[in-house]
């Protein structure tokens, strides 16, 4: 899997990205289009047009007032109508695009159309064909690309065989795959071109992509550009209820993109861009980026193969890194198989942790380990002082969730970390009992990274009247050099379920172990009780007959006083003292086994 130390890029930055003006522009009400196509905006069930883009009558000859608040079928004919009209009952996507012809002054002209609804109206997109392809034409674009996505035997592998095929279907100048850390800034991983410089490795800060606009990467797998000096062509209105400014564009390929975003491209000098969206289940994980140094237009079809190869590549991500981690995740395994066995011989909890020494580092990846049980603390191999890991513990407890935590920038966060980032930048905490106190936290070292940004990540800042700042894409994207300290290496997914897994082990081996202990404290009980009964049973069978040798002997001695010489006597007290020191030595027996 394609790792970067950078997963978790720095908060103040993403907090900016999230103030900023990028974050606040309604991108997806534009009220605009792109000049390419035509839009129209149809109200059911006739299918009048309600709206219209201003450029119909530069693509199709007619003119646009003509055609508001009228049927559909004036532009269209009744026949091409009702092809529209069994789609709305379809899946968009599978229906799209349709293959429609204009008629207007009695010329005609093929446009593909597509479909969508939009709450109560219905958007029709034209675009005029510049060709026409077969279903064999699109197999043979896409066949030997899904093949070698397929066999790549790395993420990166195919990441770069997929940008070559992108290249040369689209003929494209440069094609980059486009990875996103888990803070939404990202790398260039992947990359075909033949132009200088290279983008290959370059950073690029979250505020490139603003959140607005990685929501509608979700929502609409491609975005073409062909031209971004275009000139946005508005919508003509023909009814009130239907105003421009509220007609939401999300699914329009034709949607007219943020002027900040053209002028981002046009700093970096790219005439035509288009973007296809890689998704990993329901989230963003990257994109396919295409630049060219002129306008370039790609026509539906086309695009279509390029978004279906898109398709294929998200769904083979998931493959792709869990293939990549399965060589580590079979040695964190063995890790834990090993833990098992001395836990499960070991009286205590800390016991079987001090017997795991450095196995207990492993499990995590960690250089160091703090182990807490009760008041009770262990250390293996690199760590902080004692007081400065409890205090590290009392300040991560309440930020525990679902049992762990975890922070690669911890000097960020907890300023006297400060003092020792060099052996703990990073650090996962396990939480096994909260009632009990029984923590482990995992610790790794800060890495001095250099990033290779691509051009200062700072965009230019205006402060407005109302004081709130207003950013300006960067003109310049000339590699930037930026040394990053503070951030240990992230913590992996199959550390995280490592971690997890040791966790419920141990749990179980506790759990186990407490079984074990109540089976014995029981059997002490019983046993206990039975040698109580036993004793008392046996002091009282044993003081009967000695009670009776006590009294014989005194009645011996008051009776035939007169007749025993001394000696007689001597012997008879002598028994009497005897048959007392017994007695009391069984009252004692009792009271021990009481």
């Amino acid at each position: 899997m394609v790792k970067s130390i950078f997963d978790n890029l720095d908060a103040e930055s993403a907090q900016a990205a999230d103030l900023s003006n990028c974050d606040r522009e309604p991108i997806h009400l534009p009220g605009l289009i792109q000049p390419h196509g035509v839009l129209l905006v149809l109200s059911e069930p006739a299918l009048t047009v309600v709206q219209v883009s201003h450029n119909l009558a530069e693509l199709t000859g007619c003119q646009p007032e003509a055609l508001l608040n009228r049927p559909l079928s004036l532009l269209l004919g009744d026949e091409q109508v009702g092809k529209v009209q069994r789609c709305l009952a379809e899946d968009f996507e599978s229906i799209n695009p349709l293959k429609l012809t204009l008629t207007c002054d009695a010329e005609s002209a093929l446009f593909d159309g597509i479909v969508h609804r939009n709450g109560e109206v219905i958007l029709l997109e034209l675009e005029p064909q510049s060709s026409q392809s077969n279903f064999f034409e699109f197999y043979q674009q896409v066949h030997g690309t899904v093949t070698r996505l397929q066999k790549a035997a790395t993420l990166q592998a195919m990441c770069q065989a997929v940008v070559a095929d992108i290249r040369r279907i689209t003929g494209f100048d440069r094609v980059m795959v486009y990875q996103f850390d888990q803070d939404y800034s990202g790398n260039v991983i992947a990359e075909a071109t033949d132009l200088d410089p290279t983008y290959l490795g370059l950073h690029y800060p979250a505020s490139d992509i603003p959140k607005q606009a990685r929501h509608l990467y979700t929502l609409n797998w491609l975005r073409l550009i062909p031209d971004v000096s275009y000139e946005p062509v508005g919508l003509m209105s023909g009814e009130p209820e239907h105003p421009e400014v509220s007609l939401d564009l999300s699914f329009a390929g034709l949607r007219s993109v943020s002027p900040l975003h053209l002028e981002y491209l046009q700093n970096m000098g790219v005439a035509a861009s288009m973007s296809i969206s890689l998704m990993k289940g329901k989230k963003l994980w990257g994109l396919i980026a295409c630049h060219h140094s002129t306008p370039k237009y790609i026509p539906y079809d086309l695009r279509t193969a390029c978004q279906f190869i898109g398709q294929v590549m998200s769904a083979e991500l998931a493959n792709k890194e869990a293939s990549e981690d399965a060589d580590y995740r079979m040695y964190l395994k063995s890790i834990q198989t090993d833990t098992v066995n001395t836990l499960s011989h070991s009286e205590t909890f800390l016991d079987g942790i001090q017997q795991l020494g450095n196995k207990l580092l492993d499990v995590a990846g960690a250089t160091g380990a703090a182990v807490f049980s009760g008041d009770e603390c262990v250390l293996l191999g690199a760590t902080p002082k004692q007081e400065e890991i409890q205090s590290l513990l009392a300040w991560i407890r309440p930020q525990i969730r679902q049992n762990v935590f975890e922070i690669c920038t911890l000097s960020q966060d907890y300023s006297p970390a400060a003092e020792y980032s060099a052996i703990a930048s990073g650090v996962m905490a396990l939480e096994i009992s909260r009632v009990h106190q029984n923590y482990i936290l995992w610790l790794r070292p800060e890495v001095v990274q250099t990033v290779d940004w691509g051009g200062d990540p700072t965009k230019t800042q205006q402060v407005l009247a109302d004081g709130s700042i207003y950013l300006t894409p960067r003109k310049s994207f000339d590699r930037w050099k930026e040394t990053v300290r503070g951030r240990s290496l992230p913590w992996q997914a199959a550390e995280r379920e490592a971690v997890m897994e040791l966790r419920n082990l141990i749990v179980g081996l506790v759990l186990r172990q407490a079984d074990e202990l109540a089976s014995i404290n029981f059997e002490l009980k019983r046993s206990n009780d039975e040698l109580d009964s036993f004793a008392y049973i046996a002091s009282h069978d044993l003081k009967e007959p000695l009670r009776g040798i006590h009294n014989y002997a005194n009645f011996l001695m008051e009776d035939y006083e007169g007749v025993l010489d001394e000696s007689g006597v001597s012997k008879l007290q002598t028994l009497v003292r005897l048959s007392q020191r017994m007695e009391d030595l069984l009252n004692s027996l009792l009271h021990f086994s009481r």
